[in-house]
């Protein structure tokens, strides 16, 4: 017999649900909200920054051992939605006070939003700036002219292009304000690591720093470390081939033999082909601490023989 769900049990149901931030647009879980609740709803709940109106922007598998540190109070109503476009308006008037104020206090800091929660418990103002800021006196004159307790709260310029959106170099609207939860370290070595050129002015954000996207396919990268280096000399099933070129997106090793001719290789049937390095390019040896390749010592491609 099929059991009909009545209203009342979805409300007693309780399910974890994602969700966006409506000042910083960052993503988090929330546990134990009704199961009425739906994707595309608001719901209010309990933060170290108050009562905040947040989107649920669908489902999430609960963490038991790192629980959300959020409480659900309830779904959202019109008078929560009217009260947070009211907050919006009167914070858009604070942040143009706060600039003003900075500008003639001389503070170097790039004022990026204000933001009230539906408690008013107080208002914050975000800013991004290269060092520390010394904004005592600003708040001192905010707290005056606002009569409501005040919190300056820097951001990374990474967290300001997420806050705002933007499109990046590949046309799509960047990354960190379309889904991203956390940043990952970025560096130049991961250019290298997938075969990308040396150039970062060529693969930085609009936020100045080089793009997240970046870190996306690293782990797929890792598996280089078991193949021989580009250039190299190898012999397979007693044939000299010559390492020509690696492909991580279709995950092929592809090797030259003396005549010239392509010998494609996949990365899992590299380990079955026992592969003997005869030798390696000089650039791959470069600040090398010494290696033992297949079990013999190389030094100048020739094999060394103890006296």
């Amino acid at each position: 017999m099929v059991k009909l769900i009545d209203k009342k049990d979805k409300e007693t149901r309780k399910k974890t649900v994602r969700i966006r931030f409506l000042d910083t647009h960052k993503f988090h879980e929330v546990d134990d909200v009704p199961e009425n609740v739906q994707k595309g709803d608001f719901i209010v709940i309990e933060t170290e920054k108050g009562e905040e109106l947040v989107l649920v922007v669908g489902y999430a598998i609960p963490d038991k051992e790192n629980p959300p540190p959020y409480k659900f109070l309830r779904k959202a109503g019109k008078k929560d939605i009217h009260i947070f476009d009211k907050h919006e308006r009167e914070a858009e008037g604070a942040l143009i006070t706060c600039k003003k104020l900075a500008e003639k206090l001389g503070l170097k800091m790039n004022l990026l939003k204000a933001y009230i929660p539906l408690n008013r418990s107080k208002i914050m103002f975000y800013y991004v700036s290269e060092g520390r800021v010394d904004f005592r006196q600003l708040v001192r004159e905010l707290a005056k002219r606002l009569k409501m307790r005040i919190e300056m709260r820097q951001v990374g310029v990474r967290d300001g292009v997420q806050m705002f959106g933007a499109v990046g170099v590949c046309g799509n609207e960047c990354c960190c304000s379309l889904f991203m939860d956390r940043f990952d370290t970025v560096n130049v070595e991961m250019l290298e690591e997938q075969n990308l050129p040396p150039t970062p002015a060529k693969f930085t954000g609009v936020c100045g720093r080089l793009m997240c996207c970046l870190s996306f396919e690293v782990g797929n990268y890792e598996f280089r470390k078991n193949l021989p280096e580009i250039d190299s000399e190898v012999e397979i099933n007693g044939k000299v081939y010559r390492v020509k070129n690696f492909d991580f997106i279709r995950e092929y090793v592809e090797f030259t033999d003396s005549e010239g001719l392509p010998y494609i290789v996949k990365f899992d049937q590299i380990e079955n082909l026992n592969i003997k390095i005869l030798s390696v390019p000089q650039s791959a040896c470069t600040d090398c601490s010494g290696c033992n390749i297949n079990n013999n010592e190389v030094s100048n491609g020739t094999e060394n023989s103890e006296e």
